[in-house]
């Protein structure tokens, strides 16, 4: 059990530090990531406005936050939820492999952020725009 623990605190604690890296380079330089997407297509993608959505997370700005990324925001605590349990039964009982809920969770993640991509892009509504 002390090696599964071991096998989730690094990758995590990796994660953690370069999201805190990136928050101080951010507020040092103002560098941002770009998206693709956008940089060369000029079509918003689902990603987009993520990076400011965690920076106005960091500050605790809820509303800021909610109108960089309004899918991902409403997901987010969805998808921290389900990665506390999984962790928990990888700890537990050893197993990393997903159940059919979680694949079904996963699938309808990705329908809805295709869908919103789409409507983002065709119907440019102040609240879906980053």
């Amino acid at each position: 059990m002390q090696k599964r623990l071991i096998r989730i605190i690094k990758p995590t604690a990796i994660i953690l530090a370069i999201g805190f890296i990136y928050i101080i380079v951010h507020r040092l330089t103002g560098l941002t990531v770009f998206c693709p997407f956008y940089q060369f297509l000029h079509i918003y993608c689902p990603g987009c406005g993520i990076s400011r959505m965690f920076f106005h997370l960091a500050r605790f700005e809820i509303a800021e936050a909610f109108s960089s990324n309004c899918v991902i925001f409403c997901m987010l605590p969805i998808a921290l939820i389900m990665a506390l349990y999984h962790a928990y039964k990888y700890l537990r009982y050893g197993s990393a492999k997903l159940n059919k809920f979680e694949n079904i969770l996963i699938y309808i993640a990705i329908g809805i952020l295709i869908v919103f991509a789409i409507v983002r892009n065709l119907y440019p509504i102040d609240v879906l725009i980053p």
